[in-house]
């Protein structure tokens, strides 16, 4: 009696994965760029291995209909219908440069309409293989293709990808100057900068922290104590621009007279060679100390501030 409700089991069990298994007419891709026999390799690889992923069992529409040119919507639901098929892919291989763009739309022919369309770049033509995996990934699971990377199924500009840093900590020093605005430190027009910059990088942000001191003529002296910055970087390439904002303590001397107070500053700048064990980066701050130092250059008695430029080699 137990052998035969397992026998059973096996049966219900073998009978709902051949029902899930759904008939889809694969219509030949459209080819931009590329050659015949490009394009049969991408039908065959395709169809086999969406079939292989259980949901989607593919029959090529050159055995059914011929090898008819139907690239369209109305076109793949009239020959998928005609021949008693619910749901048609069709796709486009568009060669452009040295890349391949894979284009795919998945097709309910009882709604006349598209359900699922993903699409996909090859960096080389070795790579369209796993490309037209992920594709079949999608399709069958319903997701973005970044979201079907696996073990096994990593292109080549993907593993370059993935060698960058996600995160990592480096410092180093900043140098530049400083030119102060509306005669608040005096008479002097500028300073020479020398920082202490620690920083932590993430693939869209950082923190950082930076303690220095700037000097010029006429006792012109400051002094950061503590300065946290956070930024973004607006690209994920080597060279990439970024935007900030930081809070500081800073002390001011100039004229023989001097104070301490808290600092805000905010800036531009560009980081060059993200990818690498150092990093070059140039940094424009513009910066304001909330406490009035008064001496006899000093006549408006602004609060001290300026703008800054520097560049640092940080690893």
């Amino acid at each position: 009696m137990r052998k035969m409700i397992m026998l059973i089991s096996i049966i219900f069990l073998f009978a709902g994965t051949l029902q899930a298994s759904e008939k889809t007419l694969l219509f030949r891709f459209k080819g931009t760029g590329v050659d015949e026999e490009l394009i049969d390799a991408v039908d065959q690889i395709f169809g086999s291995v969406l079939s292989q992923q259980g949901k989607y069992n593919t029959v090529s529409a050159v055995n059914v209909v011929g090898n008819v040119e139907c690239y369209s919507l109305p076109c793949a639901v009239a020959y998928a219908d005609e021949a008693g098929f619910t749901k048609a892919i069709t796709g486009n291989l568009t060669r452009l440069g040295g890349k391949f763009i894979v284009n795919i739309q998945l097709i309910d022919v009882e709604r006349d309409k598209i359900i699922l369309g993903v699409d996909a770049v090859s960096e080389t033509e070795e790579d369209l293989d796993i490309v037209l995996k992920r594709l079949a990934k999608s399709i069958t699971a319903g997701k973005e293709m970044d979201e079907t990377a696996e073990v096994g199924l990593v292109t080549e500009s993907e593993a370059k990808q993935e060698r960058r840093k996600s995160s990592y900590t480096s410092k180093g020093l900043r140098v530049g100057f400083m030119w102060p605005s509306a005669d608040s430190f005096g008479k002097t027009s500028r300073l020479t900068a020398l920082d202490f910059v620690f920083q932590h990088d993430m693939k869209d942000y950082f923190l950082s922290g930076r303690s220095g001191l700037k000097w010029g003529n006429h006792s012109a002296f400051n002094l950061t104590f503590l300065e946290t910055k956070i930024g973004r970087y607006l690209s994920r390439s080597d060279f990439s621009p970024f935007i900030s904002g930081g809070i500081g303590i800073q002390y001011n001397r100039f004229d023989s007279e001097s104070g301490t107070g808290l600092s805000l500053c905010g800036g531009v700048g560009l980081a060059a060679f993200r990818t690498y064990d150092f990093q070059f980066r140039l940094d424009v701050d513009y910066f304001i100390v909330f406490t009035k130092v008064e001496s006899d250059g000093n006549s408006g008695k602004e609060y001290p501030q300026g703008l800054i430029f520097t560049f640092c080699i940080k690893h």
